[in-house]
């Protein structure tokens, strides 16, 4: 689940970083707390077994074992390492943030390429918007908690206006193994297809392309 610390970083002073670092919710205190854990615990019962209960010549048998293997790390690339790992969490951040599904670029596409300025064809445009809105909900409902509070239940959904009762009928209905997000998406398909061959709302073969690209 996402977590928003825009109304913390909305007033930036020195002590912002610190305010973050200390932050429990959301932040990587939570998320590596039983590895620190056992990470402390561990140290201290090392260091206890070597004050306490370890002889003179024990002590310094472990002090030359512990600088022979931290002399040998040089031969591990920790800084290359880690150099990559950063650069693949860099990767898959830019990744999910460039094929999160805006819907600016899509609603002025069918706003421009859906045609028609008679009820009919403003209702086929509002319900493409519409369906790809919902598509995203879903999504959203399943990765924010901020959303999932918003719309707890596939009926709250119907009462805000994104699904109507026989849509949500069609979802329920539909026997699949894996999430729905496409269903909406397909319908939204489904209706610039009509617009294309039945309604004649769409003019060509390239805008109805056009159209399906942008929303992809």
């Amino acid at each position: 689940m996402t977590v928003n610390y825009n109304q913390e970083v909305s007033s930036v002073n020195s002590f912002t970083f610190v305010k973050l670092l200390m932050t429990w919710r959301g932040s990587i205190w939570k998320s590596v707390r039983w590895e620190l854990t056992m990470w402390i615990l561990a140290f201290a019962v090392v260091q206890c077994f070597y004050r306490y209960l370890m002889t003179e010549n024990q002590q310094r048998f472990f002090e030359y074992a512990a600088i022979h293997l931290n002399v040998r790390l040089v031969h591990i690339p920790l800084t290359f390492m880690l150099g990559f790992f950063v650069t693949i969490v860099v990767d898959r951040w830019r990744s999910v943030f460039t094929n999160i599904g805006f819907i600016e670029n899509v609603a002025l596409s069918v706003g421009t390429l859906v045609a028609g300025t008679d009820h009919a064809a403003k209702v086929l445009r509002r319900t493409i918007i519409r369906y790809l809105v919902l598509s995203q909900v879903l999504v959203l409902r399943d990765i924010s908690m901020r959303v999932r509070r918003r719309f707890p239940t596939m009926e709250s959904l119907v009462t805000e206006g994104f699904l109507y009762r026989d849509e949500l009928e069609k979802m329920y209905k539909c026997e699949t193994m894996y999430n729905k997000y496409w269903l909406p998406t397909h319908w939204a398909n489904q209706l610039v297809h009509k617009a294309m061959f039945e309604t004649k709302n769409v003019d060509s073969v390239q805008s109805m392309n056009s159209v399906l690209m942008v929303r992809e």
